[in-house]
């Protein structure tokens, strides 16, 4: 890469935590093939033993029992992003946010002074395959943020930024700031 380009490295993309910098603490790629529901209780035809992070499963359980995810769990002192491409993701938290979303749905949730929340990958299709792709981040706040009060917000898929190139071989999504930053010269 040239010394101008604003990549400064790359690298394959594979399941599960990736790479990161400060302020980032983690990043993870979650990519799985969850079957067609075979009724209406969105549950998997297997029990979670509740540690299930096998990368080389079509799917994984985490820390789900009947139903794929992460049931309640505390966090304190930072922001998650949780940015989906495929899939839904049912939400619920002790502020009382609660609700579905995937598909291209961002999700950006402020932890700040303490917030109880799960996340949980329900099969929602039985016609087709209930895949999911999507990153969740986790980005630490600075000192004089960490004991904010917890907020919550949703972005839209519709009103996510994209941008596709004018031959249609290249787009880019943007979770968050601007594609197109003007610099100063």
């Amino acid at each position: 890469m040239s010394p101008s380009s604003p990549i400064l490295s790359s690298r394959a993309l594979t399941q599960g935590p990736q790479p990161t910098q400060d302020p980032f603490l983690f990043c993870v790629y979650h990519k799985d093939h969850y079957p067609a529901a075979t009724d209406e209780t969105m549950e998997l035809p297997q029990r979670g033993n509740g540690h299930d992070f096998d990368p080389t499963a079509p799917y994984r359980m985490y820390h789900g029992d009947k139903i794929a995810g992460f049931p309640q769990h505390p966090h304190r002192g930072f922001e998650t992003i949780t940015a989906t491409i495929d899939g839904i993701v049912d939400h619920a938290d002790s502020l009382g946010n609660a609700g579905r979303y995937g598909e291209g749905d961002v999700q950006w949730m402020t932890a700040g002074k303490g917030v109880v929340h799960g996340e949980m990958f329900p099969l929602v299709h039985t016609d087709r395959p209930n895949h999911t792709r999507f990153f969740q981040i986790w980005l630490n706040l600075p000192s004089k943020n960490k004991m904010v009060d917890p907020s919550f917000a949703m972005f839209w898929a519709n009103d996510v930024p994209k941008y596709v190139s004018g031959d249609e071989k290249a787009s880019v999504t943007v979770w968050f700031g601007d594609y197109f930053v003007q610099e100063n010269k």
